[in-house]
């Protein structure tokens, strides 16, 4: 509108001051804004407050929605650290655990070893005894055979180491 009268006014300024023409351009001027006041103007505001309140709501809504994702960003983060805490403390006792049951096993196996050496000694010595007690027995049985055979015979030196020699002989082939 404001153009349609610049155009108008430049216009006649070509042709020179025409006044007449000025004023039409004006009465028509009026006559719109007042037509489009009445019938128009309310019709204008009417959409343009439903646009403001359209996008106030819109606004409204958009910052609500950014409150909740932020409060539900809050919260998977919480539990997110939550998360992370327990499988730090069930690692921790899975640690603890698997050293306790290491020591355990390690225990156990010094037991096992120390009653695996304490059998072989105590079977050692036995069988060590035994020896010992049938050795004695042979020595005993042999010193009695030597002295019967002595008795028997009454030798010279000689004859006795020979005898002895011929007894124990005897006593190693058995």
């Amino acid at each position: 509108m404001v153009n349609l009268l610049f155009l108008t006014t430049e216009h006649a300024s070509h042709q020179g001051t025409n006044i007449l023409n000025f004023g039409f351009n004006v009465f028509v001027s009026i006559v719109l804004i007042a037509l489009l006041g009445k019938f128009g103007w309310g019709k204008l505001i009417e959409v343009l407050d439903e646009r403001e309140k359209l996008v106030n709501d819109q606004l409204d809504d958009a910052e609500k929605n950014q409150k909740e994702a932020l409060e539900l960003l809050r919260q998977n983060q919480e539990k997110l650290a939550n998360a992370q805490a327990e499988i730090k403390d069930m690692m921790e006792k899975a640690r603890e655990q698997s050293k306790l049951e290491k020591n355990t096993i390690l225990n156990d196996a010094k037991e096992h070893a120390n009653l695996l050496k304490e059998n072989a000694r105590r079977d050692i010595e036995d069988e060590k005894n035994k020896a010992l007690e049938e050795i004695s027995k042979q020595v005993a049985e042999l010193s009695v055979l030597i002295a019967s055979k002595i008795i028997e015979k009454e030798l010279d030196v000689n004859e006795q180491n020979a005898l002895v020699d011929k007894i124990i002989k005897e006593v190693g082939d058995k």
